[in-house]
């Protein structure tokens, strides 16, 4: 088993390049080929510590970007329903958790992609319940990000700004997600070396990421956004 966390702790760095960059898709590829490398829901519970450090990291780096009254009030309205899909996390079946996730975001692609998604106006409604499922998704799946990524898209903000903003809004979420899997037993202090190998990886991914982040343009920002969302989609699914 060492073999197989060295190699989740690689691919978490990798991962969390491209978040770091394109604002989102740590968790995504990491279920999606952390899957076949250690059992799905030590996958989740792993990728959760590696989401958790990256997504802190982010805040500090690009919190002068976005709104935080926006962040807090997602971050608040997700927290408990994160730590309530986590705690039905053991009684999901493994499969069906990765085939969900990826339906969903083939099904956002699709829409997407030939302009049948609708427009939507998020107000103070929209955004708190948009945060409550983002929590409930996030806990039980492992990432709810596809949720945040369209009500950030239609707020039209910065690419800087979206990657501060995703980073924030997750932070609480993934705490919660912790408390819950130590309690449940599925996380604990024998996984000491992993867990800081995570986070090491996903400090140094954040450092390497801005700095792509910075020299690529806002077409490209949005056409990675749909590439990260594909491949893991795919990823999932298989």
């Amino acid at each position: 088993m060492e073999i197989e966390y060295l190699l989740f702790c690689l691919l978490g760095f990798l991962a969390s390049i491209v978040s770091a960059v394109f604002a989102f898709g740590t968790a995504l590829i990491v279920l999606a080929v952390g899957s076949h490398i250690l059992p799905v829901k030590e996958a989740i519970v792993f990728g959760t510590v590696l989401f958790a450090a990256s997504t802190i990291f982010k805040t500090l780096l690009f919190g002068k970007h976005f709104d935080w009254k926006v962040a807090g009030i997602m971050a608040v309205a997700s927290l408990p329903f994160a730590y309530l899909g986590a705690s039905l996390l053991s009684y999901v079946p493994d499969g069906v958790i990765r085939r969900i996730l990826g339906i969903m975001i083939l099904l956002y692609l699709v829409l997407t992609i030939f302009k049948l998604f609708p427009k939507i106006r998020i107000g103070t409604i929209g955004l708190v319940g948009g945060s409550v499922a983002y929590g409930f998704v996030s806990g039980l799946l492992g990432s709810g990000n596809l949720i945040k990524v369209i009500m950030f898209r239609e707020m039209n903000i910065t690419k800087e700004a979206f990657v501060g903003a995703m980073a924030a809004t997750s932070v609480l979420a993934n705490i919660a997600k912790l408390t819950a899997y130590i309690q449940s037993g599925l996380l604990s202090a024998n996984h000491a070396w992993p867990i800081a190998g995570l986070v090491v990886a996903a400090i140094l991914a954040v450092l390497l990421g801005r700095i792509f982040l910075r020299s690529i343009s806002v077409p490209q920002f949005q056409i990675g956004v749909q590439v990260v969302l594909a491949v893991s989609a795919i990823g999932l699914i298989l």
